[in-house]
């Protein structure tokens, strides 16, 4: 028997989805002593998706719209997914050890991060508002209770707040640029909005200038997403989520949750809006800030996770530099920079934060704690070396490629002073990471930090992924 189309493109979501309720009930009829398996049912479910999308992205074709055009299933979504899958499953890795130390260990943490990475499938996969909007509110209301999921301390209660708040308050934004965009184009749809563009058809509303109005609506859209990636100025709540929420959380939110925001955003401005060149300016300023500010702000961090958090913001900018190269660039190119940078952004910042999980759980993460560590602990601080070095931008890791592929795209459009910003925030960038290695390797005054948590097996295959996809990925064939 057959199965519609509809259920073998999308079925990475039912399966998370699927996933979710199941974990719901495990936690119903299991006991205290048999919990950890519920990691293991959600890691199961993780690999099952990721299966699945893997055999899409190894099919000659692609299924193209869907469900009345609601969804698009082409190789830039399911590349996408793979990304947000690939952060859940390292997300609940690292969860697994941290929970059980701090003693909160619950399905419902699982199946709620299945329920966001089913919100990321249905955001990235999205072509038409409406199930863009569903698809981010659906990601956005798990990552404000996973963030506050130690409830008992005061910084996670703090951190899903502050989350939550700005979260609605881009949402608002979100919605007004829709509400806008569909009252001047009638239509909800990316597609039938590109023709209108395109063609300048008649406005529904008698008397009004569709232009004005779709940029209207375009800026009120940058601004929602520009929330959710943490651009500046909209990036104020990124150090306090970050460093207030679950190490394994804050890894999920910024890298998965990131990666779902950027694609979408990347879809909308390079194949919708086809913006005109006074864009690229304001877009080019937004890059320049965004990254400038998050590199001088991360200097003067003495925490690990705060650093990481200026970093995220940091790191935002650079993917607008890609963005602000959409006028003149194919869309199919910037797609292409923007989704492999996300994937090598996904294994070294996942990889930073699930060492911290380790190393630190929800004690001090100050820099100076790890003193001496790549002497007690030598290999785990070769990887957090290394994920530091892709981070940094440093040849031959992947985060090198990315920022050349994203930097590119500004040299080949004439922008070859933004790709200069950049790659001397690059170099702003080294100091900081360089500084935490550098602290990894000099000799305590006193005796090394001990009191660290085993390394177990699935906790050693999800450091060894990260580290060899922060080398490798550079060299790996992109699926498109």
């Amino acid at each position: 028997m057959t199965l519609p189309l509809e259920l073998t493109a999308l079925l990475p979501l039912w399966i998370v989805t699927a996933g979710a309720v199941v974990l719901l009930l495990l936690e119903m009829f299991t006991q205290e002593n048999g919990r950890k398996i519920l990691p293991i049912a959600a890691v199961s479910f993780v690999l099952l998706a990721l299966g699945s999308d893997f055999s899409l992205l190894a099919k000659p074709g692609m299924p193209g719209a869907l469900f009345n055009r609601a969804v698009v299933i082409d190789l830039y979504s399911v590349t996408l997914q793979a990304i947000c899958l690939l952060s859940a499953l390292l997300a609940v890795v690292f969860s697994a050890g941290y929970l059980k130390r701090e003693k909160a260990v619950t399905g419902e943490y699982y199946a709620l991060i299945l329920l966001a990475t089913a919100g990321m499938i249905v955001l990235v996969s999205s072509a038409e508002f409406l199930t863009l909007f569903v698809g981010l509110e659906l990601m956005s209301i798990a990552g404000y209770i996973l963030a506050g999921y130690l409830r008992v301390k005061e910084r996670s209660t703090e951190a899903a707040l502050k989350y939550f708040l700005n979260g609605v308050f881009s949402s608002a934004f979100l919605l007004y640029g829709i509400a806008i965009l569909y009252g001047i184009s009638g239509t909800t749809h990316f597609s039938d909005l590109r023709i209108f563009i395109e063609k300048g058809m008649v406005s529904p509303l008698a008397g009004f200038n569709p232009t004005m109005f779709i940029q209207l609506g375009a800026a009120l859209l940058l601004v929602g997403l520009g929330f959710k990636v943490a651009l500046v100025p909209f990036h104020g709540w990124a150090p306090d989520v970050y460093d207030g929420s679950p190490a394994p959380v804050s890894a999920f939110l910024s890298t998965g949750v990131k990666a779902a925001a950027f694609g979408i955003f990347a879809r909308l401005f390079t194949e919708v809006f086809g913006l005109p060149g006074s864009w690229t300016v304001g877009l080019c300023v937004l890059a320049v800030i965004t990254m400038t500010l998050g590199n001088f702000s991360a200097l003067a961090q003495t925490s690990l996770k705060r650093l990481l958090a200026y970093s995220s913001v940091a790191h935002a900018g650079y993917v607008a530099v890609g963005l602000a190269a959409a006028v003149g660039n194919p869309a199919d190119s910037v797609e292409r920079a923007v989704a492999f940078y996300l994937l090598a952004y996904t294994f070294m910042t996942a990889g930073v934060f699930g060492w911290i999980a380790w190393a630190s759980g929800e004690g001090e993460t100050n820099i100076n704690e790890y003193r001496g560590l790549g002497y007690s602990r030598p290999w785990m601080s070769i990887a957090l070396v290394i994920f530091l070095f892709s981070l940094a931008g440093m040849t031959p890791t992947a985060g090198f490629f990315g920022k050349y592929f994203l930097f590119k795209l500004a040299v080949d459009n004439g922008l070859v002073w933004l790709a200069v910003i950049a790659v001397l925030n690059s170099f702003v960038s080294a100091y900081y990471y360089l500084r935490v290695v550098t602290v990894l390797y000099t000799k305590p005054e006193g005796s090394p930090k001990t009191a660290l948590a085993p390394v177990s097996v699935g906790l050693f295959f999800a450091f060894f992924l990260c580290a060899l996809g922060a080398v490798v990925a550079g060299f790996l064939k992109f699926p498109f």
